[in-house]
């Protein structure tokens, strides 16, 4: 039984994070499972500490209220409340587009906007989950109450080009009692980053 509970963001597969899910119970959203999919399998989870980056952090924060006073900690990398609070929907529309007629370089390029080092291998499995994951993150939005989150910590790179500074200020607000902590680099938290603040 691991004692970590991680939901990765879009694209967010575990090749993206070595060593993380022989560590963790590791879950993709869209490629794993839908929100209720990955919220149900929270809900149910043993674990100590729940953690989630990017879309993973999201679908969490959305249901902050009945998941973080199951865990004894939470981590929150690169949260948002709204994906377009980073992003123009025009971009984001721009983005599906991409998905249907080039997946592969799609994905690449969110990769490496991320900070990756080296983007690994790209499944065609892939594509209709996360192509219906960026349907899903156009309509997606954190309502706008409060959760007590003593427990939680928010991490945040600050050269994030994914979750930029205005979507984080965006959350804090909903998080009262909830640490900060800045990190140098981009939206894609490192293995040293990770196991710093989820084990």
């Amino acid at each position: 039984m691991t004692d970590v509970l991680f939901v990765s963001g879009w694209a967010g597969v575990a090749t993206l994070f070595p060593g993380l899910a022989a560590r963790a119970d590791f879950t993709v959203p869209f490629i794993d499972g839908d929100e209720a999919a990955l919220v149900a399998r929270a809900a149910a989870s043993p674990a100590r500490v729940l953690a989630g980056w990017s879309t993973g952090a999201h679908m969490l924060l959305k249901h902050g209220a009945a998941l973080f006073p199951r865990f004894t900690r939470v981590v929150l990398f690169a949260p948002f409340a709204r994906f377009t609070d980073s992003f123009p929907e025009r971009t984001v529309r721009t983005m599906r587009a991409a998905m249907d007629a080039d997946a592969a370089a799609t994905v690449r390029a969110f990769w490496q906007n991320c900070g990756l080092p080296q983007a690994p291998a790209f499944d065609p499995a892939w594509a209709a989950p996360l192509a219906a994951g960026l349907d899903s993150l156009l309509l997606s939005a954190v309502s706008g109450e409060p959760v007590p989150a003593g427990n939680v910590t928010v991490v945040w790179g600050e050269g994030d080009r994914i979750v930029r500074r205005k979507a984080l200020d965006r959350v804090l607000p909903l998080l009262p009692g909830a640490a900060l902590r800045l990190q140098a680099g981009g939206h894609w938290p490192s293995p040293d980053i990770l196991a710093e603040h989820c084990f």
